[in-house]
């Protein structure tokens, strides 16, 4: 059986075998929601990009997303989006980066994201740089179903934004944890879940900020959402634990919701 394609090849997302190049976001059904592009799709530019600027340096060290954040607007997705990004700060131990989305030379959505650097054990096998590299040129090859099923987020409770998924070898990074994307795509799932249950018009995420405080390595992975001055706040603060590691909370998140583009007017 063939090797499934990585996710970050399954959200649209494309590039040319050209460092100065940007990454393309080309938006299509499976990876929409009501019409709008997931902020899931965005967070998986913003690390890329990450990737892109932390690898050139770090060798065969470990880079580990730390936090990761996301602005897009509640409008109407454009058909196409470019991501420019650039390195903020390159330290021995820490790098972060930022990334701009525009649409048509208008700036439409930002992310920033940092990178834990770590130096792997030597009795270690340790990969070639080449191995841990994403590829600088890649195409997407689009989901046939839409990207919550294809990844296998089940919403068990949406009155407190329970959400669930077993994890699998499909989920995990390199280094054997789940994707920073997806597990974007958890928290945005578990706010739109609680969102959903209280308010009367439907909700999109505009916002995410997400602490990766741990890695999800064993599953299933569950959340639990609560809101921040209730609906009318639009905030909701989100976490994530791994039930099959003791419990243990991976992942801490706020995230903003608004109602989708035209539903008031």
């Amino acid at each position: 059986m063939s090797e499934a394609p990585p996710f970050f090849s399954r959200y649209g997302i494309s590039r040319v075998r050209d460092s100065d190049s940007p990454l393309v976001i080309e938006p299509y059904p499976e990876v929409c929601h009501r019409g709008v592009l997931r902020p899931t799709v965005l967070a998986a530019a913003v690390d890329l990009v990450g990737s892109f600027h932390g690898r050139e340096v770090a060798g065969t060290d470990a880079l580990l997303t730390t936090d990761l954040s996301v602005r897009v607007p509640a409008r109407p997705t454009p058909a196409r989006l470019t991501v420019q990004g650039r390195p903020l700060r390159v330290g021995r131990s820490v790098i972060t980066s930022e990334s701009v989305f525009e649409a048509d030379g208008v700036s439409v959505a930002y992310g920033q994201t940092s990178f834990r650097r770590v130096a792997r054990e030597a009795a270690l096998a340790v990969p070639a740089a080449s191995e841990l590299a994403v590829p600088q040129e890649f195409v997407c090859l689009p989901l046939e179903r839409p990207l919550v099923e294809e990844v296998g987020v089940e919403v068990r409770d949406p009155d407190c934004g329970r959400v669930e998924v077993v994890m699998r070898d499909a989920l995990r990074n390199a280094e054997g944890g789940m994707q920073g994307a997806l597990v974007a795509l958890l928290v945005e799932v578990a706010a739109l879940a609680l969102a959903d249950a209280a308010c009367r018009v439907p909700q999109v995420v505009t916002e995410l900020d997400l602490r990766y405080l741990a890695a999800g390595r064993t599953g299933p992975i569950v959340s639990e959402a609560h809101w921040i001055a209730g609906p009318a706040g639009e905030t909701v603060r989100v976490e994530l634990r791994d039930r099959g590691h003791g419990d243990r909370i991976t992942t801490a998140a706020i995230a903003r919701v608004a109602p989708v583009p035209g539903s008031l007017g």
